[in-house]
């Protein structure tokens, strides 16, 4: 009986949406946890472009990692638009694939994440042309005219092929494979660092078996994976440089010894909150630091306030906030 109603839960998921339904119905998925910060992200709409070969693509067909992408960051960012486009085709190396570069990011805005040159280590170690250099050079093209196109890139590392058992032709070719992917993948890291961009670092990640349907592609637990690895990276680089500046109530409120305040800066800043009374006389400075964009949560102390309502005043970035506060004891 169980088995019957397994086949026919898939049989009833259509096949575009095999990976997040029915995996998600049977238990085995559930959605990553949300950064504190998605609902101070400031655009009504998050754009992304996936860029590369056959992992971007989804190898097998009809697995990709772009539509639990999309379901996760749906599930955080609620009430804003979110668009995923699949820009991979299988086979390419970075050469080639700079070739239909301006066209993919035509006319586009949001975030791209690049994930490219596993296709140039395999060239390369069956000495067909290629170097990790022009690799590099060639991802490096693709990131200066995202760049330039004011587009948000993200780097994602190249994942390992799996290595087979013994000492055959067959098996010394995939560790030539790898060791270049590893030398490509110092290159990207490198290359992001100097550019200040964000690493989805699926390498470091990706070592399971388990999550591979075939020597280098995802199976569904592996495109989920994947998923969620460019799904941090997204939400780190979001957090960094796409939050309004904004506060949120303190809480616990009504507060009895402490309560805990939160803000959002959309860049580095000091920060000043001050004590007022509901006479509006000034009772002092309960914070006041420096801090980096981002959310931010500080606790404070109330025991020496008696009971009452307060307001608290927060000073950042040339904007003025105010909260209602209530202690109790």
């Amino acid at each position: 009986m169980r088995v019957k109603i397994v086949i026919r839960l898939i049989s009833f998921c259509s096949l575009t949406l095999l990976f997040f339904i029915c995996f998600s119905t049977l238990g085995q998925v559930r959605m990553p946890a949300c950064s504190s910060s998605s609902q101070f992200y400031k655009a009504d709409s998050i754009n992304v472009i996936t860029f590369g070969a056959s992992t971007v693509e989804g190898v097998p067909a009809p697995l990709n990692f772009q539509q639990p992408l999309k379901s996760f960051i749906e599930n955080c960012y609620s009430g804003k638009a979110v668009n995923v486009y699949n820009y991979g085709v299988a086979g390419e190396t970075t050469k080639q694939g700079l070739i239909r570069f301006d066209a993919a990011i035509a006319n586009k805005t949001g975030f791209i994440l690049l994930l490219m040159g596993v296709n140039d280590a395999v060239q390369i170690a069956d000495g067909k042309g290629g170097s990790v250099v022009a690799t590099t050079q060639n991802l490096q093209l693709m990131i200066e005219k995202a760049q330039a196109a004011k587009l948000n890139v993200i780097i994602g590392t190249l994942q390992f092929f799996l290595e087979p058992g013994g000492r055959g032709p067959q098996s010394n070719r995939i560790r030539k494979i790898n060791a270049l992917i590893n030398q490509i993948n110092i290159q990207y890291r490198a290359l992001a660092n100097s550019k200040g961009l964000k690493v989805a670092d699926i390498n470091s990640v990706m070592r399971s078996n388990s999550l591979y349907s075939d020597d280098v592609h995802p199976n569904r637990r592996g495109y989920y994976v994947m998923a969620m690895i460019w799904f941090d990276a997204l939400n780190q680089e979001i957090v960094e440089n796409h939050l309004k500046t904004a506060v949120v109530q303190n809480y616990p409120n009504p507060a009895n010894t402490y309560t805990k305040i939160g803000y959002t800066l959309s860049s580095a800043s000091s920060v000043k909150v001050s004590l007022y009374n509901i006479l509006g006389n000034n009772l002092g400075v309960v914070f006041e630091d420096y801090r980096n964009a981002g959310y931010h949560v500080e606790e404070i102390s109330t025991i020496k306030y008696p009971p009452g309502v307060y307001i608290l005043y927060y000073e950042f970035l040339n904007n003025f906030f105010t909260k209602k506060m209530i202690i109790t004891h």
